[in-house]
């Protein structure tokens, strides 16, 4: 079965322009003529080689979770394709999986040679149109595994995975791309403007090859082909049982600065004091399965502070024996009488990445009651969601040390309704939440290892967001305010390391603060300087190790010399 089309005028057209982000396209003129809806991987190369063939520029989509408009904007060409891969789904579990059956079914669209050359035996193999929780719901039911990936469902793995992949299960497995040891993909043949299929792996015969394998786990996607599959030789095994629970304070609980600093000090010092215990084979020490969002949402439209937690032991699986708590009790503990006053307990759902949906009875005073304990995969879905499409900006930093009081100030003065900027939060917001994540543990331990994640030493990761709703203005003006505000805000939070987090600069301890941004959250402000004027330094922020920016140009040059995978922040060639 071929490909389906799309092309401007069809019904769908308009809607398959767009991903998750409404921001994108501005106008059907400015987003993609065609989309082509792949389910196999040989209908991913007819399509992209068909719009090669008829000089279109062609994008990449997953899940469609883009921050900015990499996949759905033309740049300066007439004629823009994206090349959809949401329907080409699955999994396979088959120890020794590649077998040489399956280069007679690949051999239309693979350099053969390469791919037999690099073959090996997998366990496990995942196609890049899954989203995340086809693949959790699978390698459960499946053979009781899991990936620690990120909780939003519809989030495709193919992007998701390329970038780094980080979720509630990664302070005690790591990212994602710790767990890949072998890729299809889709690249340019040579200067040629055709794509074949290569399997690369991290001792592919070719340097370059092998370079090529180290890019695609965390340098993003849309740099140097179409990834088709992830292979892993072994896997997790999905934790037995997890605790969730909310905690919530009113704005109004931190009356001053200080004390609202405090709350956020003791938030990185119980990471920083525990992280090294985060793997510990002593059961009442490990903590690697307790991840938190500290979720500090606007006070002007109704934000809370809310702390939502979960934890599973990694020795065991389980929760239920005191043993096995004292990690997740400690944590609640310390959070509380850091701010001096009950939190009240949230039975909201609490999404990872956007505010909290009230739902039934909200304020009473938190108990050890309202920790919810079941099996681990039921927690995952009572927080699975990506909430409603929105237009929305993003911005993120990994943060190494304790928080400065610039930033523990700006924070506040930005998400308080009386705050210097938070205030002006520009009508027609719906929500505004800067969550900060906990991070560290085995994404630390682990180190860089073959993989294009450079950051592994910080302990909290932070995502600035704010959404609002389809402007109804065709000036644009709310889509201006909010991103001239969420860029005030941030450069505020960041005012003493030159308005983004900067890595290398040191705080008053010659600690260095911070560690640069997350490829998968893209922001396409880094681009330019504090003063406006184009930043070369952006590449740094995202990929922090100036080896591996320098591997990644030198790979760019070799495997795309004709810039056929490029968007606004793509490895310049």
């Amino acid at each position: 079965m071929s490909f389906s089309l799309i092309n401007a005028g069809e019904r769908r057209h308009l809607t398959l322009q767009k991903g998750m982000n409404d921001r994108w396209p501005k106008s059907i003129e400015s987003g993609a003529d065609r989309i082509y809806v792949c389910k196999t991987h040989e209908e991913v190369a007819n399509a992209a080689n068909e719009a090669l063939n008829n000089n279109y520029r062609i994008t990449v989509r997953s899940g469609g979770h883009c921050y900015e408009g990499f996949v759905s904007n033309k740049l300066s060409e007439a004629k823009l394709a994206i090349i959809d891969l949401g329907e080409m789904k699955g999994f396979n579990y088959n120890p020794g999986y590649l077998t040489n059956d399956e280069s007679t079914m690949i051999q239309s669209i693979y350099d053969l040679d390469n791919f037999v050359n690099n073959k090996a035996n997998y366990n496990f193999a995942i196609f890049t149109g899954n989203q995340n929780w086809d693949s959790y719901v699978s390698l459960y039911k499946t053979i009781g595994k899991t990936l620690p990936g990120g909780s939003c469902y519809s989030v495709g793995v193919g992007g998701h995975f390329s970038g780094g992949g980080y979720g509630l299960l990664s302070r005690l497995h790591g990212c994602v791309v710790d767990h890949v040891t072998g890729i299809d993909i889709l690249v340019p043949d040579g200067a040629n403007k055709v794509l074949i299929g290569k399997h690369v792996r991290s001792n592919s015969l070719s340097a370059t090859d092998r370079d090529l394998f180290t890019a695609c786990l965390g340098a993003g996607g849309g740099n140097f082909g179409i990834i088709i599959r992830y292979y892993f030789d072994q896997l997790p095994d999905a934790p037995q049982e997890a605790y969730w629970t909310t905690l919530s304070w009113n704005w109004s609980d931190f009356n001053t600065k200080e004390s609202f600093s405090k709350f956020l000090e003791a938030y990185y010092n119980w990471f920083y004091i525990n992280d090294k215990d985060s793997n510990s084979d002593l059961i009442y020490l490990n903590n690697g399965g307790l991840f938190s969002l500290l979720k500090l949402n606007h006070e002007k439209i109704g934000g809370k502070i809310v702390l939502a937690i979960q934890y599973t032991n990694g020795v065991t699986g389980r929760v239920g024996t005191h043993d096995e708590d004292l990690a997740f009790d400690d944590f609640i503990s310390t959070m509380i009488n850091a701010s001096g006053i009950a939190p009240t307990h949230y039975e909201g759902y609490v999404y990872p990445n956007i505010t909290p949906i009230k739902r039934g009875l909200h304020g009473k005073i938190w108990e050890k009651k309202n920790i919810i304990k079941d099996n681990w995969l039921t927690i995952t879905m009572l927080i699975n969601g990506s909430g409603p499409t929105l237009r929305g900006k993003y911005k993120s930093s990994y943060q190494r040390s304790q928080f400065t009081k610039v930033a523990s100030e700006g924070l506040y003065d930005c998400l308080r309704s009386n705050g210097t900027i938070g205030r002006d939060l520009p009508t027609g917001v719906s929500e505004c939440v800067f969550q900060i994540d906990s991070y560290g543990g085995n994404i630390n331990s682990r180190g860089i290892g073959n993989t294009s994640v450079a950051q592994r030493n910080s302990l909290l990761k932070t995502q600035y967001q704010i959404y609002w709703r389809d402007e109804t203005d065709p000036s644009g003006s709310l889509d201006t305010a909010c991103e001239e505000w969420i860029k005030s805000a941030y450069d505020l939070i960041h005012a003493d390391t030159g308005g983004r987090p900067t890595p290398g600069i040191l705080d008053n301890y010659g600690n260095e603060i911070y560690q640069g941004c997350y490829i998968n959250y893209p922001d396409i402000d880094m681009l330019e300087s504090a003063t406006g004027l184009p930043d070369s330094n952006w590449l740094k922020l995202y990929y922090y190790d100036n080896n591996l920016i320098d591997k990644l140009k030198n790979l760019k040059i070799e495997v795309d010399p004709n810039n056929i995978f490029h968007h606004q922040m793509s490895i310049p060639i």
